[in-house]
């Protein structure tokens, strides 16, 4: 991995917690809860900044799909009691260039933890999206892919500049 781009990282989540206690039946209880179209609409409506309810709606059955798979929720279920997994112990093993994005206005995932990332990781920057809430790849994908272009073609550039005049670069 040459180029690392983050978006609403959720890095400093430490594994499933308590859900990796539960016994297996209080777990599939939980994971159906996770299926529920009011916490679907609830989870929505934090995710989005200033959505309308029809477009909420399609975003809840759009977000709902992956529920569908017959395997989901052995797979969640197993997921949760493995005690998931805990990425923060490896912030300091990424050296690649990143650029960490974040929607100006996320509900789920404090800004906060946006700068303490770009503080942990020496070779980053850091980039919100305005009037943009937790999925801005979603709900500004113009921005997004904006932001993503001009940090590879930044770091493009960079990287011709330091390679010898011998050496070719294929893209």
């Amino acid at each position: 991995v040459e180029n690392l781009v983050l978006i609403d990282a959720s890095v400093y989540a430490e594994g499933t917690g308590n859900l990796a206690k539960l016994p297996r039946a209080v777990a599939y209880a939980g994971v159906s809860i996770l299926k529920s179209f009011p916490l679907r609409l609830y989870t929505t409506f934090l995710a989005f900044k200033g959505v309308s309810f029809d477009t909420g709606l399609d975003w809840v059955n759009i977000g709902k799909l992956h529920c569908l798979y017959p395997w989901w929720e052995d797979a969640t279920v197993s997921f949760m009691i493995s005690g998931g997994y805990n990425v923060s112990r490896q912030i300091d093993q990424v050296k690649q260039k990143t650029l960490i994005m974040w929607g100006e206005d996320d509900q789920i995932i404090s800004n906060k933890l946006a700068v303490r990332l770009h503080c942990e990781l020496p070779n980053s920057i850091i980039r919100q999206i305005p009037d943009c809430g937790h999925l801005p790849h979603v709900e500004k994908p113009d921005s997004a892919a904006r932001l993503i272009l001009e940090f590879m073609q930044n770091h493009s550039c960079q990287k011709k500049a330091q390679l010898a005049p011998t050496e070719e670069v294929v893209y």
